[in-house]
C-alpha cells in the first residue's frame, strides 16, 4: 500500500490521519457486513440469550425451564394487573434472584423484560446503533425483525396486551394536571 504522505513536510501528523481513516474504514466494514448479515437472516445476533433462554448445541435458543416459569408468572402477574413494585415484592418473597443474580429485582429490569418482544417469538435488530461512539436508539435506519425465530415464552397477544397496558401505564404517570372544571 502506498502512503499518500510521502514528501509531507509533517509526516507524523499524515499518518495519524492514515490510521483513523484505516480505523473508519474498518468500522464501516463491520457495520456492513452486520447489516449484511441482518438482511440475509444469518445473523448470529438473532440467536443472544436473554434471560428464559438458552441455546442448544447448534446455538439455537431453546426455553430454559426454571427462568421461563418466572418470566411467566411475571408476566400473569402484570397481566392480572400487578405494578412493578408489587411484582418486584413478590419475587422478593420467593427468593427469586434477579437475572444478574441480585437478590432483589428492580423495576428497571422488569420493564426491560415485559418490553422484550423475544419472549413472544419475535427478533428486532439494530434496534441500536452508534453514533459518535455512543449507543443510541435507532431513529432512521432499517430494523430487521424475525418471527419464529425460537420458541415462544408467552404468546403473541398477551405480549401485545402488556405492550398496550404498559403505554397506558405510561401516559398516566406523565399526563398534565387535570384541569380544573366548573360545575
Amino acid at each position: 500500500m502506498q502512503s499518500s504522505c510521502a514528501g509531507n513536510s509533517d509526516a507524523v501528523a499524515c499518518l495519524l490521519f492514515e490510521v483513523i481513516n484505516l480505523d473508519n474504514n474498518k468500522s464501516s466494514l463491520i457495520t456492513t457486513g452486520l447489516r449484511e448479515s441482518f438482511r440475509k437472516g444469518t445473523s448470529k445476533l438473532a440467536n443472544r440469550v436473554c434471560y428464559g433462554y438458552a441455546q442448544d448445541e447448534r446455538g439455537h435458543l431453546v426455553i430454559y425451564g426454571p427462568e421461563a416459569e418466572i418470566l411467566r408468572w411475571i408476566f400473569d402477574r402484570y397481566l392480572d394487573g400487578d405494578s412493578l413494585g408489587k411484582i418486584v415484592d413478590g419475587l422478593a418473597e420467593r427468593s427469586i434472584p434477579s437475572p444478574t443474580g441480585k437478590i432483589r429485582w428492580n423495576r428497571e429490569a422488569l420493564l426491560k423484560l415485559i418490553s422484550n418482544e423475544k419472549y413472544a417469538e419475535i427478533v428486532r435488530l439494530q434496534k441500536t446503533v452508534v453514533q459518535d461512539g455512543k449507543q443510541v436508539k435507532n431513529q432512521n435506519i432499517s430494523q430487521y425483525i424475525y418471527e419464529s425465530n425460537h420458541p415462544a415464552i408467552i404468546s403473541a397477544e398477551a405480549y401485545a396486551q402488556i405492550q398496550i397496558m404498559r403505554l397506558g401505564h405510561s401516559r398516566i404517570m406523565e399526563r398534565e394536571p387535570m384541569p380544573q372544571l366548573d360545575w
